[in-house]
């Protein structure tokens, strides 16, 4: 089982670089706007130095990447590596052969919801599997494993802001700029309506047997805390045990991995539109 989970990984791994390929080289670059994050550094850079933007990204990400592994999970190191890798084989190889670009000068905007889309896509695979798309997510990934209760998706907003904000002094114009913002904020709501959770975090309650082997498994895996109730079954009268807890959006999916250790549990969850207080941005922290 998970020799086919492996190899369906990296299935999707390719895929999300196809992906990628499509939307940053047939629909972004002829475009002439910068997306977000090391997507639009590397494309701001093949503008100023026509140098394939295949190559800067693989010489972005590596530094980043060796960083990574001395910080975050193999696992997501490993098949971030893979899809940076193959996205930037794939982005150098269509220039190569003069693959297909869509070059609309009536209608540019199409260029903008095209791309959106599928980056966002190609993004919301990536984490399912457990990896990314490299650049600022890794950045933003290892500050979260200094500070494990920080929102890891205002850390995102910030970076790629920033580097939208840059891209002015290579277009010259703010019509790119407007470009650039509108692609991220479909790009948002691409991913997020695939991954299913949008909010800036999650509260999931678990009733369970097992309280003790769940704490472990949350305070341990996802460093994050909960709070056990007690519960009574309605049909059979028996004892249960409610656990609470508030995780990062990105946590979803490694909660619900969790939860196939304790077959006997019942999990339900909620989006959460902000959080405060004992959410503590650090473990030290004491509520005031």
């Amino acid at each position: 089982m998970k020799k086919l989970q492996v190899v369906i990984d990296l299935f999707f791994t390719v895929i999300a670089a196809a992906l990628s390929t499509i939307g940053l080289y047939v629909f972004v670059n002829p475009a002439n706007f910068a997306p977000s994050g090391v997507d639009g550094i590397s494309m701001m850079l093949e503008k100023i130095t026509d140098v394939n933007m295949g190559y800067i990204s693989l010489a972005i990400n590596i530094p980043l990447l060796i960083m990574a592994w001395f910080f975050i999970s193999k696992k997501y190191v490993v098949y971030t590596t893979l899809f940076t890798i193959i996205s930037s084989v794939m982005l150098i190889l269509v220039e190569k052969f003069d693959f297909y670009q869509y070059i609309s000068k009536n209608n540019a905007w199409i260029a903008v919801l095209a791309s959106g889309v599928i980056l966002g896509a190609r993004t919301a695979i990536m984490i399912k599997i457990g990896g990314s798309t490299g650049g600022v997510d890794i950045i933003a990934t290892v500050v979260q494993q200094k500070r494990p209760y920080l929102n890891i998706e205002s850390l995102i907003s910030i970076f790629c802001y920033i580097i939208i904000g840059v891209s002015f002094f290579v277009y010259g114009n703010i019509e790119s700029i407007i470009m650039s913002v509108a692609q991220m904020m479909i790009f948002n709501l691409a991913m997020n309506s695939i991954l299913k959770t949008t909010r800036n975090a999650v509260e999931a309650r678990i009733i369970t047997d097992n309280p003790q082997e769940f704490r472990d498994d949350i305070i341990n895996n996802l460093k994050h805390g909960a709070t056990i109730i007690d519960g009574e079954g309605m049909f059979t009268g028996d004892s249960k045990k409610i656990v609470i807890t508030i995780i990062n959006v990105r946590q979803m999916n490694e909660l619900i991995k969790i939860s196939k250790r304790h077959p006997n549990s019942f999990i339900y969850f909620s989006e959460v539109n902000g959080v405060w207080g004992n959410f503590r941005w650090n473990k030290t922290d004491e509520v005031k």
